[in-house]
């Protein structure tokens, strides 16, 4: 019986004494981990990891953190606000974090890598994690810059807006450096989506993707044609670009005035009177099927010749002629036609200024009747005088 007590106590003591001190009742009484214990980088990339220490007791503990093995020069460190660290305090059933950071070599080989951690208690209790790093000669995973739509087109005085995806697909935060190489006279601006303040720089978490409004604005004298603006943002990691493309279809721009630029006329009540035109096509694209139309007073007539013109290369000018009667109650004095060009994109209209007199047949005749009843007056003198 006393043999089996002895066996007994040597059990016990072999449990509690000289096993380590890992687990308590129901798992581990430290425990290390991470969210992605294996991962795929370049050689020369630095890379991060978050380390996680839980307490699972019931009392405050010191845990000491160290690498216990890692490949032949790598450089391995556990961080902890920025600084290197060999110790956290994690309190009662509680968890505190750190930050494992590693610098792969530049002459590391593609293969598959290990690095041990161990987290130990100043209560004995010890937990161990093992890292694994996939080295590999081509990029995965690297940073991604993406447009919504790469391609917009509209004529020249518009502006171009691309909604383009900034992705940081490494292991830290990153700081980007926003840039654009567009031809000359152009200009492009870059704002984080549903803001309004331009940027120059913008940072992005790991693994998380910002979304940025790239406005283009075109050279004022930007011809019709397809123009490439490459946007890129720079980090610490690396570079990702992407190419814009914005087609100009030109602008589209018509002007309709006189020869010399007067906008005034004269006519003569109830009689028609040629006014001259000029039609200029001063945008940057072709004007097709331009049509005239008119705006006068009440029982006045305006006919155009030719009624329309059919095309206008860019900076071409056409002569019109607009015919212009007045009606015939119109009175002595000034009105106002408006005449217009038209096209399905663009307008111009002139607002002439115009002057109705009246004939001078009807001054003759009433310059007769004046001069009738002057004679008939002067005859009624001359008999009537006498007696």
């Amino acid at each position: 019986m006393s043999r089996r007590i002895i066996v007994l106590c040597v059990f016990m003591a072999f449990v509690f004494v000289v096993m380590p001190a890992r687990y308590a009742l129901g798992g581990p009484n430290i425990e290390l981990y991470t969210d992605y214990p294996g991962i795929t980088a370049m050689a020369g990339e630095s890379i991060s990891f978050s380390l996680e220490i839980k307490n699972h007791t019931s009392a405050g503990q010191a845990v000491n953190l160290k690498v216990v093995s890692s490949p032949k020069d790598w450089k391995a460190e556990i961080r902890g606000q920025g600084r290197e660290i060999q110790q956290v305090y994690v309190g009662a059933d509680s968890t505190n974090i750190a930050n494992l950071k590693v610098d792969v070599p530049e002459t590391a080989s593609a293969g598959k890598y290990a690095i041990k951690l161990r987290a130990e208690s100043t209560a004995g209790y010890v937990d161990d994690i093992v890292l694994n790093i996939t080295v590999s000669n081509t990029q995965t995973g690297g940073d991604e810059m993406k447009a919504q739509y790469s391609e917009l087109k509209g004529p020249s005085d518009a502006t171009f807006n691309f909604k383009v995806n900034l992705t940081n697909n490494g292991g830290q935060e990153q700081t980007y450096s926003l840039g654009a190489q567009a031809p000359e006279g152009w200009q492009v601006a870059f704002t984080p989506s549903y803001e309004s303040q331009q940027v120059a720089s913008i940072n992005v978490k790991p693994g998380a993707t910002v979304g940025l409004d790239v406005k283009v604005t075109p050279a004022a004298s930007a011809e019709a044609g397809e123009y490439t603006i490459a946007i890129g943002a720079a980090s610490a990691a690396g570079r990702v670009t992407e190419n814009l493309k914005v087609i100009i279809s030109g602008t589209y721009k018509i002007e309709l005035t006189t020869p010399t630029e007067r906008l005034n006329a004269s006519v003569v009540a109830g009689k028609e009177e040629k006014v001259n035109l000029v039609v200029r096509n001063k945008g940057g694209a072709v004007l097709n099927d331009i049509n005239f139309s008119s705006y006068q007073p009440p029982d006045w007539a305006v006919t155009f010749d030719p009624k329309k013109v059919d095309v206008l290369k860019p900076g071409e000018s056409r002569q019109i002629t607009a015919l212009i009667k007045a009606s015939n109650k119109a009175i002595s004095g000034d009105y106002v036609v408006s005449l217009t060009a038209s096209t399905r994109e663009t307008s111009s209209t002139a607002d002439l200024r115009v002057t109705v007199r009246t004939s001078t047949l009807w001054g003759v005749v009433g310059l007769i009747i004046v001069l009738a009843v002057i004679a008939g007056v002067y005859r009624v003198f001359q008999v009537y005088g006498r007696r």
